[in-house]
Parts: structure tokens; sequence; C-alpha cells
């Protein structure tokens, strides 16, 4: 294996006795030993409810270092790369983290404006001079579109992807209200980007990728060739499944500090108050950290997962030391993406997080 925590293999043995109730009986290599016991009927079970939902390709459940599930469906493959779609925010937190820590950013509190310095202020809103990279991970950054595909076109329209999102108006001051927006993440690609003198894709690769043997990466970039922070970037189950894992070992792989551990917990803890209100999406259990969603359960257990247009999930439970990824279908549109989102929360949140906390 070339890392310590490396997924090599397929599924453990007690799923693959849930796969043949569910599928009829398709072996595939282990990765580790899982003594069949009790669990086999509810794994049996979670991997049925996985393959109801058409839209799914994947699920990997890692539980105390053991594949425990690791199914394919739906025309999914180990080697398949999906777009994480949003669910790539959560991986740019990593690298921002990181590149604070190298000196090349001073913080989250340097202001955006800092990196683009050929934009003249006369032009933009009054309040953009305050806009700070801490409002940029937060979704707190006051500019006044949503999240829509009006939002999209104007930008995919546009030769320079930075200069549109800087004369965006803004409704409000840096910092005062969330607002869902991955032009937010894009600043802050382009930031990294500046910054270190090297492509994201590069310095992603440099400090992340390559600790983590991630080889399988295809990402985008905009027309002044940015690599697009928010959407675009694709890899595989099992490469999603080893970020999840290191954020649930606290940014270490094997002996290697990769992220920080300050940053592990910063940047995965809630801080948008919003748990409860009306903007706490269906059911008023989500927050939001340093670009990572927080799902509050009944039992007042914070659970931080990266989430992607379609059903794209990386979801840490570090009180069941376990990691769980889905990828589904990326090209759905809008409506369907909001169906697919609350089924596979459902699905995630509810009986799976249950079976997977009940075992610690």
């Amino acid at each position: 294996m070339r890392s310590a925590h490396r997924i090599t293999h397929c599924i453990g043995l007690a799923v693959l006795l849930a796969m043949t109730a569910c599928v009829g009986g398709h072996q595939n290599r282990c990765m580790s030993s899982v003594s069949i016991d009790s669990d086999i009927d509810r794994l049996s079970e979670i991997v049925c409810q996985a393959e109801s939902m058409p839209f799914v390709k994947s699920l990997i459940v890692i539980r105390d270092g053991n594949v425990i599930i690791e199914k394919y469906m739906h025309g999914g493959a180990p080697d398949q790369t999906i777009d994480l779609k949003s669910a790539s925010k959560s991986i740019l937190s990593a690298v921002l983290g990181i590149a604070i820590l190298d000196g090349y950013i001073k913080g989250i509190d340097q202001k955006v404006m800092d990196f683009f310095p050929e934009y003249s202020l006369d032009e933009l809103d009054p309040r953009i001079p305050d806009l700070a990279i801490e409002h940029l991970v937060t979704m707190t950054s006051g500019l006044a579109v949503k999240e829509n595909a009006d939002t999209y076109q104007g930008l995919y329209e546009s030769s320079d992807w930075i200069g549109h999102i800087l004369s965006l108006p803004m409704d409000s001051n840096p910092g005062e209200k969330f607002n869902y927006l991955s032009l937010n993440t894009h600043l802050l690609s382009a930031i990294i980007a500046r910054a270190t003198g090297m492509s994201m894709l590069a310095y992603t690769k440099q400090v992340l990728f390559l600790p983590l043997s991630i080889e399988q990466v295809i990402w985008e970039q905009d027309p002044q060739g940015y690599y697009i922070g928010g959407w675009g970037m694709s890899l595989n189950a099992r490469d999603m499944a080893q970020y999840g894992l290191l954020y649930l070992s606290n940014g270490k792989i094997g002996q290697k500090q990769v992220v920080p551990s300050y940053w592990v917990k910063q940047s995965t803890a809630e801080r948008s108050g919003m748990i409860g209100t009306y903007y706490s999406r269906w059911d008023k259990n989500y927050g939001y950290g340093y670009l990572w969603w927080i799902r509050r359960l009944d039992n007042d257990i914070d659970i931080p997962f990266a989430s992607g247009h379609g059903g794209q999930r990386i979801v840490i439970l570090p009180t069941a030391n376990s990691v769980i990824v889905t990828q589904a279908d990326s090209s759905v549109d809008s409506s369907s993406s909001r169906k697919n989102h609350r089924a596979i929360d459902s699905f995630i949140f509810g009986g799976l997080s249950d079976y997977l906390l009940q075992q610690n």
C-alpha cells in the first residue's frame, strides 16, 4: 500500500454477504476481513436502501478503519470519476488552511482585494474593500445574487470571471447574512493561485492529493485559466473516502500532518448560527462552517459533511469513527437535485448514522 490508510481493495466480508442478499452473489476482493455477526442483516438493509435510490452511483462506509460497505450501482464503478460539484468546496477549505500555515495567506481576515489590485475600486461596490476571505468561506460575502441558473449564465458569458464576480452588486455588508453562493469559492481558488504563485491544481496536488495518493483528478478551468472553485472537480469514490479519512484523523495521514489539526476543528465547527431557523434547509438542523455543511442530530451531535449537487457526499462521524461517501448522478436539474438531497440525507442522517453511532 502506498499509504497506511489507502483503500486498495473492495468491501469487507460482512457486506460481501449483504450484497449477495441484494444482487445475487457477485464477489469482490476484500480490503480487510470484517467478522460475520448480527450486523449482517442491518448492513444488508442499508445496502438495499441505497440501491432503491436510482440516482446513487456508489456507497462507501468505513468504520474503525475497515471498509464495511463498498457498493457500486446504477452504472457506478470504482474507477469512475464524478463531478463533486459543491462537495469540492470542502476540499478547497483544506487547501486554504494549508496555504495559511505555509505563510502564503496571512489568515482568514485578509482582504480579498489584496489579491486583485488591478481592479479599480472606483468601479466596484463601496463595500467590496471590507470583503475578507472569512466571508467567502462562511458564505457571507454580501453579494446580491442567488445560486441559480441566471447567475451561472452571467458568469459563463463572461471572459473574466474574477472581474465579473467582483463587479456584482451587494445587498448587505460582508459578514451580515448567510447567502450560499459558489462564486465566493471561485474567488478563493484564484486567491490561493495568486498567493502561492502556482495553479490551484498544482498546489493542491503538492500539499493534498500527493500525500493522499490521489492521482485520478479532473478539474475544469475558467476562461482565464483559474481552476474552478466550488464545482468542476471530479474524483472517484475511493479518493473521496481518502479525503474523509484525512479529516476523521484530524488532518493526519499515517504520521504526516497534512492539514493543520486546528484548521480541521475550526473549519468543521458550526459558525452560521442558522440551526433552528428558516434558513437551515428543510428540517432546520443544518449549519455551516468553513465550506463544510454541519448536520445536527437529535442528540446534539454535529456531523460535518461535504455536499454536492445531485447527492455527492463526504460525511465525517468522529463519534462513530466512521466516514460515509456517496456518488450520485450530477447531471440532474435543480429540482431533481433538491429531491435527491433530501433522499440521500434522510438515508445518511437517519438509519445509517443511527447504526454507526450505535456500534460505538
